[in-house]
């Protein structure tokens, strides 16, 4: 794994670490602002939040180990466009309320360039479960295969 993608795995994991423990910190805020959101039915925020949560954990651990880290980067970038598409339609048709993401560092509303962030995260999560993917499937480096091809043929 090469620099670039170590950082971009570190990073991932850090955003989802830090959302994840920001929203335990901050539990009431958070589902407060899940109400707000026009995706969500009325009455089930409560019902929504401790999952969001676990899964931010779960994938910000997922990340960092080498097992995992190809099942928690697609789970990221799965997350990561559930929230895009939410925090879009909220503020077409929302009341624009604040978005959950950041309690400690800012209460932002879902505002184009959040929009835009999170789809900078999308494709850091898809560029590192392909790098994780790929990673899995080729052959250490420096190893050279002495396949022969079939010399077929009439004799």
């Amino acid at each position: 794994m090469k620099a670039v993608d170590r950082a971009i795995v570190f990073f991932l994991s850090m955003i989802f670490l830090f959302s994840g423990i920001d929203k335990v910190l901050h539990y009431e805020g958070f589902v407060n602002a899940l109400r707000d959101y026009v995706l969500v039915p009325r009455g089930t925020a409560p019902y929504f939040a401790l999952p969001v949560i676990a899964v931010e954990l779960l994938v910000g651990v997922g990340l960092l180990l080498k097992g995992t880290r190809a099942a928690a980067a697609l789970t990221a970038a799965v997350t990561l466009a559930a929230f895009t598409v939410a925090v879009a339609v909220n503020h077409q048709f929302g009341n624009r309320g604040i978005c959950g993401c950041w309690f400690t560092i800012t209460l932002a509303q879902g505002t184009g360039m959040h929009l835009m962030q999170n789809l900078l995260f999308l494709g850091l999560a898809l560029t590192a479960w392909n790098d994780s993917r790929v990673s899995r499937t080729a052959p250490p480096s420096g190893l050279q295969t002495n396949i022969q091809p079939e010399q077929g043929g009439l004799s």
